[in-house]
């Protein structure tokens, strides 16, 4: 199997690839990616070590602990974030091919996936953001329990914040999508292009643009392309998740604020760590959430359709 820019070709329904990229992205999130994410989020709003944060998660609950905040906000969010992704995705290649260059067409569809995502997920963002910030639900409860408790706090904060809040920080939520999938998409072809290159170097005949790459060689640029992706956007990542902390509810948080609060604390250093926070979760999951909707989708999708 092979695969060229055209993982988002023009034949990918939108509305197949919206199933298919929910369905992938939530089997990810169920095996392991929430567990992933929970570290990153926990990691951006606290100072204590990775090992300290799964040991919060499972020290009262056991291995199910790690599943906070996953039903019902992140299970329907993660549904959500691929499908919405996929579907966004195919439609931005399919208006975009012909029009730009397959390389343009390739990355700026990542940013029509991201925006679109955006806009769909940012309140169930919040509500699972709360979640997991939220210490009095680490301590006690099962699944069936810490479910029905997180319903509640969607309740709850809109009766004691109001309807808007569930948009808190959606616009800079949903510019960061575009960003993240934007930088995503264009670093994954950045190394999908190299990879070509080396492979026309090494015998393949004709113009390295025509060098097509197997699934494999596909996947390690998704992979790389996440990375460094993940690297580039980390700062607006904390903010995000600052934004989105239990423990700001009801409060007005600024980027400045946020800025001005960590350089009176430890200066430039501090800020600088405080950006940083989460870095090898991220990349972790960022690579591994690029490698599913840039290349295991459209395999999936051309699998079906054979």
């Amino acid at each position: 199997m092979t695969h060229g820019h055209g993982h988002g070709q023009p034949g990918e329904s939108p509305v197949v690839k919206f199933l298919i990229s929910g369905t992938v992205a939530w089997t990810f999130e169920l095996m392991g990616g929430h567990y992933m994410e929970f570290l990153k989020i926990s990691k951006q709003t606290s100072n204590l070590s990775y090992y300290q944060l799964t040991r919060n998660m499972i020290q009262h609950k056991g291995l199910i602990g790690v599943l906070d905040g996953f039903f019902p906000w992140g299970s329907v969010q993660c549904f959500i974030k691929g499908a919405s992704f996929g579907f966004g995705q195919a439609f931005g290649h399919n208006l975009l091919k012909g029009q730009v260059s397959d390389f343009s067409a390739e990355v700026l569809s990542g940013g029509f996936g991201g925006g679109f995502q955006g806009l769909m997920m940012s309140p169930l963002l919040l509500l699972k953001t709360r979640v997991m910030t939220m210490p009095e639900l680490r301590k006690s409860g099962g699944m069936v329990e810490t479910t029905i408790a997180s319903t509640r706090v969607g309740m709850k904060v809109v009766k004691e914040e109001g309807l808007s809040a569930l948009m808190k920080g959606s616009f800079l939520f949903s510019s960061k999508r575009v960003a993240d999938w934007t930088t995503r998409f264009f670093f994954a072809e950045v190394v999908s292009d190299a990879l070509k290159q080396r492979k026309a170097r090494n015998g393949t005949s004709g113009p390295w643009q025509q060098v097509k790459l197997n699934f494999y060689e596909q996947s390690t640029a998704s992979l790389l392309g996440g990375a460094l992706s993940a690297t580039a956007t980390l700062p607006i990542d904390v903010l995000v998740a600052t934004f989105q902390d239990a423990s700001k509810a009801g409060q007005k948080v600024s980027i400045l604020g946020i800025w001005k609060e960590k350089i009176r604390e430890g200066g430039v250093a501090s800020l600088v760590q405080y950006s940083c926070r989460g870095y090898v979760a991220r990349v972790a999951h960022v690579a591994a959430t690029t490698l599913l909707m840039k290349s295991v989708s459209s395999f999936v999708y051309q699998a079906l359709g054979r």
